[in-house]
């Protein structure tokens, strides 16, 4: 059914209405219908009331809030919604009342202190924040900064990095040479200190791509100067404020310490954290409040270095790795450098990594591979044919040293092996002496036995000297050992040659370093405690000696004293021997020195798997031992002294009181014999600690005095529950507790220490084990006394001061800081890993050839190898990339490879939720302010859609024939379709986003058959 015609209805207006059909309502409708689809361009104030700028008599209310579902939230002023805006993303809002309201302040806060560019970063609200960086002030933009780089928002803190703002911001601190911010003056709203820096913000957090924005600019993390530093410009910090101080060193450290910043700023990571770990392990010393927090940091470095280590995939990366030495940007090598600054730093956890293991037992069966492999039947053969065949080893080793046979002693496995040998069979010799001992006296072997002819002169002398004052002299007596045993001309040996190898030690490693292992300290003591011995043991057998010479002659006779002198040196006697003879001091000291070389054993248990960690344990143990015996000490003290006071006169009743007859007689005074002298009161609360106490050992037998006695056991008592049940408790618990935390890292500590035993034989020198090591001792004392000076003034490279090659430490200098592109941490492509024109410098030079105890090391000999005949051309193609390698390219490619593992590993995180949150909220703001203006555009087109048809209605009546009258129609069928479009009308209007061009059409209003209607108007006309 065909709508009504136009003209039909323009005819029955001119006549007053009549003849107006009933569809004109449907027709408008559906019109209305197609042009609440379009947009129309329209100014946006158009038709709007604009508010008086800073009024705040009425509520004001956007656009958006009144066309959102059911909430119609009131603001206060235009600030509050600028605020809720911000917040939200809206940016239509924002621009709207920026452009409306020029006098706003952006800066304004809300009832927690936030400012709208706070809240846009928080939210995540990029083209809001773009918006207010140009209206906000400096501080606010700083904070913004520090907010977004805090919270994540790499993006948003990109873009405020690069805004014209904050550079000029920037430029303008380092004119003014503002470096660390330390005297910046603290706002009380700020979130963050005024010493953090976005460098330093952005590496605590380790967001590599700040980090490397920032270090391409040129900014870097200054470091601190040392705790004890007295500069004028430490002490004028330390008057400003000595907390702020603290905390400035504190965040200096943790940025320095982050994986961004070392991986991207530094030549050598490795290097930069075993160094920077060793000295904040020293700051915790000292720097007790912030202990824990240096501690810390200086574990994290450790863990880092693990994880570059991680990323090493081939053999040749690891020589690199572990064989650096120097500074980083030379390449020098010497074997396992590294890994012996790891020992010495004591980074257990690098040290017990599996690819350092794998080398170091590698190198510690150099020449030996199939001992490594060998069941153990196996192995102890072995050992026993190259124990039959180590006489004629050494023989060539000491007439020909280059040769291959005699070089086989240089091999780590076999020195430790002969070392073994060498000290077990010396306290073997210990044993042998000890049962010795008995047997060089004897009462069978007198003075009248072995020397008749002295005898005779001692027994004038003794005839002599009857009756006067020297006491009765024994007509005969045993004699003291005139000469030392084959035994103890063995251990004699060896301990000069003990001697001859901790010399050699001390020359290579020098003093301070060689003091700082325990065991180098038992092997002084144990030198010197064995010196003493033997010293004293010759030093009788050259006065027995003496002495006999003295006794045959008789004119000596009448010298009395030198006679006596004489007699004391050949009497074994100790019935007429002083508390102080030497024998007494010897034989002291050999007992302990004997304790200590069975102690000895520990250097040699870490080479076992089991009693390796039992032999830590151990270790741990006697240091918590030591620790409570401070403890132990004072209040032993307090009581001896104590209970001594209480009892004293006891001790010195006999002269005190006097003796009368008939006076009592009192006994059984035990408090005088437990605690009337100091010795005595120490002797009893010591015996006391361990349960040998007794009850009554307080009491005061016939005297009445029981106060005394009360206070006595009272602090007896006292003394026994602090002692006994409290700190030896507290020792068992500290002892169990240690034994725990060895037991749950047991493996690394083993490793660590087997690692200290494998480098002791790794190292250069130790060929010939003690006593065999005199042989070569003269050659070694000439080599030391003309090659010293050549070598004295030499420094070790990895302890050189880095400092002296800050402009090689720089970032912009090193070939790894390549900008982080689209802010996913994408490393760019200014230049491959394996060219050569990405360095400043490349030496294109084979490694240095590493000799270990003589034997040549072909593993790492950088020597190219031929490639053979049946391997694929690509292996060979690699092997001569891998030739060129670099310990800088090495290293470029570690920490390239650790970057990418890391952004690969990070997982989809409630932040990443809560962006696609802001995203969403600022879709439904910009959707709500469409539909808002579509609104708009609606009415509009109403107005003048009946302007239109106002000037139609006139049109019509002035028209006459068939030519209007068509003209009409055909207007009218426009009207009536649903394609209408917008330039049918003149209109300047575009569909608005998302709506369809096209309305379905209605086949109540539209004619199918355009030609039939025209005809049908014909015949009508």
């Amino acid at each position: 059914m065909s709508s009504p015609s136009l003209a039909k209805i323009v005819r029955s207006k001119a006549h007053g209405g009549a003849g107006v059909p009933k569809r004109t309502n449907t027709m408008s409708s559906n019109m209305m219908t197609v042009l609440s689809r379009i947009k129309v361009d329209i100014p946006p104030n158009q038709g709007k009331g604009r508010r008086r700028p800073g009024s705040t008599r009425y509520s004001y209310m956007s656009s958006v809030s009144q066309e959102s579902e059911g909430s119609k939230p009131a603001f206060v002023d235009v600030e509050e919604e600028f605020l809720h805006a911000a917040e939200f993303g809206d940016i239509p809002n924002v621009r709207r009342i920026l452009e409306d309201y020029a006098d706003i302040n952006v800066d304004c806060i809300d009832a927690l202190g936030r400012t709208a560019l706070r809240l846009a970063v928080k939210n995540e609200h990029l083209e809001v924040v773009e918006v207010l960086l140009e209206k906000s002030n400096q501080h606010h933009i700083q904070e913004a900064v520090l907010q977004a780089i805090s919270a994540g928002h790499t993006q948003i803190a990109e873009t405020i990095l690069k805004h014209r703002r904050y550079l000029e911001m920037w430029k303008e601190r380092r004119k003014l040479g503002d470096t660390d911010g330390f005297y910046k003056t603290a706002f009380p709203d700020s979130q963050f200190s005024p010493d953090i820096t976005p460098l330093i913000l952005a590496s605590q957090k380790n967001q590599y791509e700040i980090v490397q924005l920032l270090l391409l600019r040129g900014e870097t993390i200054m470091k601190p100067h040392k705790f004890s530093c007295a500069c004028q410009e430490c002490r004028n910090k330390m008057k400003f404020d000595q907390l702020r101080l603290a905390k400035y060193r504190l965040n200096a450290y943790k940025g320095l310490a982050s994986e961004a910043y070392i991986s991207l700023s530094s030549k050598d990571p490795i290097l930069t954290a075993f160094e920077l770990a060793a000295e904040l392990r020293r700051l915790s010393r000292v720097e007790k409040h912030f202990k824990s927090e240096y501690r810390e940091l200086a574990d994290q470095l450790s863990d880092y270095v693990v994880k570059l280590l991680d990323r090493i995939r081939t053999q040749k990366e690891l020589e690199l790795v572990l064989n650096k030495t120097g500074k980083p940007h030379q390449e020098k090598f010497d074997s396992l450098a590294r890994f012996k600054l790891a020992l010495k730093y004591k980074e257990k956890k690098f040290v017990a990594h599996p690819s350092c293991q794998q080398r170091l037992v590698r190198l510690w069966y150099n020449g030996m591979g199939k001992l490594e492999r060998a069941t153990w039947p196996k192995r102890l053969t072995m050992i026993a044919l190259f124990l039959c065949a180590y006489p004629f080893l050494i023989f060539l080793h000491v007439l020909c040293p280059n040769t291959k046979a005699a070089k086989i002693l240089q091999y780590p496995a076999l020195k430790f092996v002969c070392n073994a040998m060498s000290f077990f069979t010396f306290l073997l010799l210990i044993v042998v002496s000890t049962i010795e001992s008995s047997q060089t006296v004897s009462k069978y072997r007198t003075l009248r036995s072995v020397y008749p002819d002295r005898h005779y002169v001692y027994t004038l002398f003794c005839n002599a000297t009857a009756g006067s004052y020297i006491e009765d002299l024994p007509h005969d007596f045993p004699l003291r050992p005139s000469f030392p045993t084959i035994t103890e001309l063995l251990l004699t040996a060896w301990i000069i040659g003990m001697v001859f190898q901790e010399c050699s030690q001390l020359f290579h490693h020098g003093l301070m370093e060689h003091l700082q292992d325990f065991f180098n300290l038992l092997d002084i003591l144990l030198i010197t405690t064995y010196i003493a011995t033997f010293t004293l043991r010759f030093w009788t057998m050259y006065k027995f000696h003496a002495s006999l010479a003295f006794l045959s002659y008789e004119e000596n006779i009448a010298n009395e004293r030198k006679m006596l002198e004489s007699i004391y040196w050949l009497n074994t006697d100790r019935l007429y021997w002083s508390p102080t003879d030497p024998i007494n001091f010897l034989e002291g000291s050999f007992a302990v020195a004997n304790i200590l070389s069975v102690a000895r054993i520990a250097y040699l248990l870490p080479a076992n798997e089991i009693l390796g960690p039992l032999q830590i344990s151990l270790g741990r143990m006697l240091k918590d031992i030591a620790k409570i015996c401070a403890l132990l000490v004072v209040v032993i003290f307090a009581f001896m002294v104590g209970l001594h006071n209480l009892y004293w006169y006891y001790d010195e009743r006999d002269d005190i009181e006097l003796d009368y007859p008939g006076r009592p007689i009192v006994n059984d005074v035990n408090a005088q014999e437990n605690f009337g002298g100091v010795i005595a009161s120490f002797r009893t609360v010591f015996w006391a600690m361990f349960g040998r106490g007794e009850p009554d050992a307080v009491k005061l037998g016939g005297y009445n005095n029981t106060f005394t006695a009360d206070i006595g056991y009272f602090i007896y008592g006292m003394y026994n529950i602090a002692m006994v049940t409290v700190l030896l408790n507290m020792l068992i618990a500290m002892m169990t507790r240690s034994f725990d935390l060895i037991a749950e890292d047991s493996d690394r500590e083993w490793k660590f220490s087997r690692s200290l035993l494998y480098m002791d034989y790794i190292s250069y020198g130790g060929t010939l084990p003690v006593p065999i090591n005199i042989i070569g001792a003269p050659k070694a004392f000439f080599k030391m006394l003309f090659c010293g000076c050549c070598c004295c003034g030499e420094k070790h490279p990895e302890t050189e001061d880095l400092d002296e090659d800050i402009e090689d430490e720089s970032p912009m200098y090193s070939s790894r800081n390549r900008p982080i592109q689209n802010g996913r941490g994408h490393v760019g492509k200014q230049g491959s890993l394996d060219d050569p024109r990405g360095y400043a410098h490349h030496n294109n030079h084979h490694l240095e050839t590493t000799e270990v105890n003589g034997k040549v090391n072909e593993a790492f000999d950088g020597t190219p190898t031929k490639p053979s005949r049946k391997m694929p051309a690509t292996m060979v193609e690699v092997e001569a990339t891998e030739d060129k390698l670099t310990y800088q390219q090495t290293m470029q490619r570690i920490v390239q490879r650790y970057i990418f593992d890391i952004q690969r590993e990070a997982e989809v995180t409630e932040d990443d939720f809560d962006e696609i949150k802001q995203d969403l909220s600022s879709f439904r703001y910009d959707l709500l302010n469409q539909m808002a203006n579509k609104n708009i555009v609606e009415e509009e087109l109403k107005a003048q859609m009946a302007t239109i048809l106002a000037q139609l209605q006139s049109l019509n009546e002035e028209l006459l024939g068939k030519d209007a009258v068509k003209t009409v129609k055909n207007f009218e069928k426009k009207a009536d379709t649903s394609r209408l479009r917008p330039t049918d009308l003149n209109i300047p209007v575009t569909f608005a986003p998302g709506s369809p061009e096209d309305i379905d059409e209605n086949p109540e209003t539209i004619n199918e058959d355009p030609e039939k209607e025209e005809e049908q108007e014909n015949e009508e006309t």
